[in-house]
């Protein structure tokens, strides 16, 4: 049925005609309006009015518009604090990947693309961590193929939600209807402007100013938008991917830990979370001291926490096995400080050393300041860095080397700290300073990350402040390490979990089948 007979039919002739005479003054009034401007030759003050207008009205559009992107922009995914060095790299391969999608090359409203685009993101990140297979896309599980997919789309249904107007009204037909509609005015368009054009060019030059300049606020707003949707999706599909691959991503919903992807999505955000609501509460940060035999590891102990933690004496090979010791604060702790026996000793053997170096998130090295063979320790330090290198998944925890023994270098009877190493005036100084460039130099450490004490009971120096500052220092370090050794504790544990679970579920159904088919 045609519209205007059921319009008619609906309101009536003279209903219509009464309408129509109502609103005939107003209609009219554009036209006398440019007729009375055409007669008073003001037409040139209004086109300038109607120009100074439209150009403060589209910087306004287009402030607002750039303060808008700038808010959508800031929500961009970040990576992950917590993944390991080796993630570096494939995050990079992903950031490049999202800065070159397009709209015109990936259509939002093209499912097919969008579903290709996403299995691109994945192959890029599964190709960085199999570089040497031909598909390394299957070299990812059935159940964590999906669990990407389905975090990437709750987190960008979020961002969506949160950052975009009117988006949670607006449905998927409304928008296909808008684009068919679109396409059909840009068909029907032109005619429609230059027949307006012959009737009323002065009406026809203001419309088509303000169609120009609307046209390109809508379409700056849009355009950024799209891209913005098209570079979160490969980010959120490339940053799970990244978590997968780094050990992070566990199936059990039960076994995530709080605030693994919160630095990632509110990268702006500086503030140290309370301990309840730090990954892994419970697990205690683990500090290892190692060094050769009577270096002064246990002197080190007591000299840190204040109270004697350890028995220390002048006796060869005091330590002879792996001791913990607990540092808490109101009842909770807060470290482990491990003491392993000298590692110039039989008592650590290839075993105790590869636990304990895979179990530490700070690493004291403990050597002494008199004794220039340093030969063994540079091995052993370098067999430490050599296991962490072979493990991509787990981030080294920092290595801080603590000189002990300064007191008994020359002049030995010269002790007058404190010292000042970076500008050294008396011999003694002079002579630490020498001894702390030689022993960062032969064991392959920073001189920042070279630190000179003394643990004698009545010369303790260096201990309280410049020790404790630089363990301080590295104590993000140390946690982003501990993050990953408690993830690949509780994904073993997963692993082990869902074996026996999926075992008894498989059980269950054999003993059931019988009875099924009796029945």
């Amino acid at each position: 049925m045609k519209p205007t007979p059921t319009l008619i039919r609906r309101f009536g002739r003279l209903r219509l005609a009464a309408i129509l005479l109502t609103a005939l003054p107003f209609l009219l009034l554009p036209v006398l309006g440019m007729l009375w401007l055409w007669q008073t030759q003001r037409q040139l003050y209004w086109l300038l009015a109607l120009a100074g207008c439209a150009l403060a009205g589209f910087g306004l559009h287009l402030l607002l518009a750039r303060m808008e992107r700038t808010r959508i922009m800031a929500r961009a995914t970040r990576p992950d604090p917590l993944w390991p060095p080796s993630a570096d790299a494939a995050w990079s391969a992903v950031e490049r990947m999202a800065e070159q999608a397009t709209p015109q090359q990936w259509p939002l409203n093209d499912v097919e693309k969008l579903a290709r685009l996403g299995r691109d993101a994945l192959e890029q990140v599964a190709r960085h961590y199999h570089p040497h297979r031909d598909q390394p896309l299957l070299e990812m599980t059935v159940p964590h193929a999906l669990l990407i997919i389905e975090r990437a789309a709750r987190d960008l249904r979020r961002e969506v939600v949160g950052n975009i107007p009117f988006s949670h009204q607006l449905t998927i037909g409304t928008l296909m209807r808008a684009n068919r509609m679109r396409e059909i005015t840009k068909t029907y368009e032109p005619w429609y402007r230059a027949g307006r054009a012959i009737v009323s060019p002065y009406s026809a030059l203001f419309s088509e100013l303000r169609r120009t300049l609307s046209g390109t606020i809508v379409g700056y707003g849009i355009d950024k938008l799209k891209i913005w949707l098209l570079q979160e999706y490969v980010r959120k599909v490339g940053y799970y991917a990244i978590a997968l691959y780094s050990g992070q991503l566990l199936l059990d919903e039960a076994n995530v830990p709080a605030g693994t992807t919160a630095a990632a999505v509110s990268p702006g955000a500086d503030a140290e979370p309370p301990e309840a609501a730090r990954p892994f509460p419970d697990d205690p940060l683990r500090i290892l001291l190692l060094g050769r035999a009577n270096a002064g590891k246990s002197s080190l102990i007591n000299a840190l926490f204040g109270q004697l933690t350890t028995a220390t004496d002048i006796l060869p090979h005091t330590t002879r096995q792996i001791a913990t010791h607990r540092l808490e604060r109101e009842g909770r702790p807060l470290a482990e400080v491990i003491d392993a026996p000298g590692c110039d000793t039989e008592l650590l053997d290839d075993k105790a050393f590869h636990k304990a170096v895979a179990t530490a998130d700070l690493v004291l090295w403990v050597t002494a300041a008199h004794r220039p063979d340093r030969q063994p320790e540079r091995q052993q330090l370098d067999r430490m860095r050599a296991l962490y290198a072979d493990n991509p998944a787990r981030r080294p925890p920092p290595i801080l080397v603590v000189v002990t023994h300064i007191d008994l270098l020359r002049p030995a009877r010269e002790w007058a700290p404190p010292y000042d190493l970076n500008n050294p005036q008396s011999p003694k100084a002079r002579t630490i300073a020498a001894a702390i460039t030689a022993i960062a130099n032969d064991l392959n450490a920073l001189p920042p990350h070279t630190i000179p004490v003394c643990l004698a009971p009545d010369r303790t120096y260096n201990v309280d402040d410049t020790l404790w500052a630089a363990i301080l220092q590295h104590q993000d370090d140390a946690h982003r390490a501990r993050f990953l050794r408690c993830l690949e504790t509780r994904r073993r544990q997963e692993n082990w979990a869902l074996t026996w679970r999926q075992l008894a579920n498989a059980g269950r159904l054999l003993l059931e089948t019988p009875k099924r088919i009796l029945r």
